[in-house]
């Protein structure tokens, strides 16, 4: 399996959790850990990208 189908599914991974975490939250609101998740997401689905177009 080639690293950008691994990198984008963890993306996705790591969006869920982020999600996740903000709806736990009561009132629901995005605290440090929903920002790390929300930037770890961002972090792979960028490298996800420039792989699936520099590496094509």
């Amino acid at each position: 399996m080639q690293a950008r189908y691994i990198l984008s599914l963890l993306a996705v991974v790591f969006l869920i959790a982020a999600g996740l975490r903000w709806a736990r939250g009561a009132p629901p609101r995005i605290d440090s850990a929903t920002r790390t998740w929300l930037l770890i997401a961002l972090i792979f689905t960028a490298i996800a990208a420039w792989l699936q177009w520099h590496t094509s």
